[in-house]
């Protein structure tokens, strides 16, 4: 059974999200690379998703969250957001699936900009199309959630994930808040 890698966002589900560089290019440089690239996913996406991992490695990255359901909160970031996207959704031109599509571009082009600037390069960075595959099971869920942490280890960039400081892993042993609905992970590996 071939996988769809392009699923439709719809509030309520749970996603793994992930994409990568064009050309085996890197993502990520610095530090202050992997800091931004959070700061603007705080930015852009965590008003609208409740994030439950994420692995950020040189040359791709992987969130795993789940879309927020449109209430009143919701309603309040996107009058904020003063962007065609968010007026269209408000006014009910558009579903939430081609607004979030815009956030991730918004995102993803942000990112290219600063990283082309300061790296005096040109051109895309991330791959056009960024997978996403809905998690139909607890099991599933569970497994992506230690896949993704696992990444670094995977790509030999540690022995151990607990040292990969760009994976929220250390952010469920850390009592600083961060992007990642602790406790609600933290429930899933005691259902």
């Amino acid at each position: 059974m071939a996988i769809d890698y392009w699923q439709y966002l719809e509030p309520g589900k749970i996603y793994h999200f992930y994409n990568r560089a064009i050309n085996k290019d890197l993502l990520f440089r610095t530090d202050k690379d992997y800091s931004l690239f959070l700061k603007k996913t705080k930015k852009y996406l965590a008003p609208y998703l409740h994030f439950y991992a994420y692995c950020l490695i040189p040359n791709h990255f992987h969130f795993l969250f789940e879309v927020m359901e449109i209430d009143d909160e919701m309603n309040h970031h996107l009058l904020k957001e003063k962007t065609k996207c968010a007026n269209h959704l408000l006014n009910g031109n558009i579903e939430l699936n081609s607004f979030l599509e815009d956030q991730f571009r918004r995102l993803f082009s942000s990112h290219a900009l600063y990283f082309n600037k300061f790296y005096n390069r040109k051109g895309s960075l991330f791959q056009k199309r960024p997978k996403r595959i809905a998690i139909e099971s607890i099991e599933r869920l569970l497994y992506q959630i230690c896949y993704i942490h696992h990444n670094p280890i995977h790509h030999h960039l540690r022995n151990d994930f607990h040292e990969w400081k760009y994976s929220s892993y250390n952010s469920f042993i850390s009592e600083k808040p961060f992007l990642i609905e602790r406790k609600k992970v933290v429930s899933f590996f005691w259902k």
